[in-house]
């Protein structure tokens, strides 16, 4: 009975916990120690126009903030505040009425930055419900691997920041393994596909990036600033291996699932095929892939560094620094992505042709 009620209203279910974990973060203000205000009103004090030495015009705008204290033992209290943002609102902000707003008071109050727990919990309570609509069974098993990955990953950072003397290639190395094993299993099961694609997920990434490894270091990585990484604490060459390791990760699994799927379709509907049926079958699925794949990374890629693009020619640097500055590591990511993503297809094709045409089969 509860059973047949969940799956007849299971999206109003699910909309409503959305709905109401929404609304619990919005009125969740008392529960939190930092002073915290709502924006009644807002008064434009002043604009002034600005243009630096490269013709970027700009401008400064200051705002007088009607604040309603929402928490501590200032709640129902009013108060102004001055706040003054440019229009770019590159390193400030400009405030609207209704929105809540963290305050900081020292000497004087100050604005620390907005409360944005509520869009952050709608978000997250809508990606988890879709995952349950539309996963069914398995979205249990999906949410629980994005759980433990996360806490293997903080894990893998806590242990590389205290334990200086492990490179932070093997760690993140044992975190691919990790990740992958993970995903994989909770998804799949201990079944031949989780086999196949554990296997060529591992393959391919190491493969692809011990390819570009060789390639740098036979080069003498002339021409690679890897200094150029944004924060950088420690020796930056290992981290730009241990992101690649993550980054091409995501591309291959995505891949080899795909082929692997389709293969053990093709053994369902008929289990009388030789090797050479299944692996060429692979390979021309894997080739309509690996396209839309790269070119997936490459938005991506894109997408991340447009911003520090337009700010480089902005203020009159060259297309050639630019590029060097702000996009070279990242196509060179994207180039030895694109190279395990290639290797996915014959590793994924053969895997799972030699495990298929197996007579004697180890896993169910």
């Amino acid at each position: 009975m509860i059973s047949h009620s969940w799956k007849n209203y299971k999206g109003l279910i699910i909309a409503a916990v959305v709905i109401g974990l929404t609304l619990l973060t919005h009125f969740d203000a008392v529960f939190y120690k930092t002073p915290i205000a709502e924006i009644t009103s807002i008064k434009q004090v002043s604009s002034q126009k600005t243009k630096d030495y490269f013709g970027n015009q700009d401008k400064t705008v200051t705002q007088k903030l009607s604040l309603k204290f929402l928490n501590t033992k200032r709640q129902g209290q009013n108060m102004t505040i001055s706040n003054q943002y440019v229009d770019s609102q590159v390193l400030s902000q400009k405030y609207r009425v209704g929105q809540e707003i963290l305050l900081s008071h020292k000497k004087w109050w100050s604005i620390i930055g907005q409360k944005r727990d509520t869009i952050l919990v709608f978000t997250l309570a809508l990606m988890l419900g879709l995952v349950v609509y539309f996963a069914n069974r398995l979205s249990l098993q999906i949410i629980i691997s994005l759980v433990l990955n996360f806490l293997f990953f903080i894990l893998a950072i806590l242990f590389d920041i205290n334990f200086e003397t492990v490179s932070p290639i093997i760690v993140f190395a044992a975190l691919t393994i990790i990740f992958t094993f993970i995903t994989l299993f909770m998804v799949l099961g201990k079944s031949r596909q989780f086999v196949i694609v554990f296997a060529a997920t591992v393959l391919s990434t190491a493969a692809g990036v011990g390819i570009g490894a060789i390639a740098i270091n036979l080069n003498g990585a002339n021409g690679i600033h890897f200094e150029y990484m944004d924060f950088i604490t420690q020796f930056p060459i290992p981290l730009f291996y241990s992101e690649l390791l993550i980054g091409v990760l995501g591309a291959s699994m995505d891949e080899a699932s795909d082929i692997s799927a389709m293969l053990l379709g093709m053994q369902r509907e008929r289990a009388e095929r030789t090797f050479k049926d299944y692996f060429m079958s692979g390979m021309t699925v894997g080739r309509d892939i690996v396209g839309s794949l790269t070119n997936v990374l490459f938005m991506v890629f894109i997408a991340d560094t447009l911003p520090m693009v337009f700010l480089y020619l902005r203020n009159g640097n060259t297309w050639s620094y630019t590029i060097e500055m702000t996009m070279l590591l990242g196509l060179l990511s994207t180039i030895i992505s694109a190279i395990a993503i290639v290797l996915t297809v014959p590793i994924t094709s053969w895997l799972a042709a030699t495990i298929l045409t197996r007579k004697k089969q180890v896993i169910a």
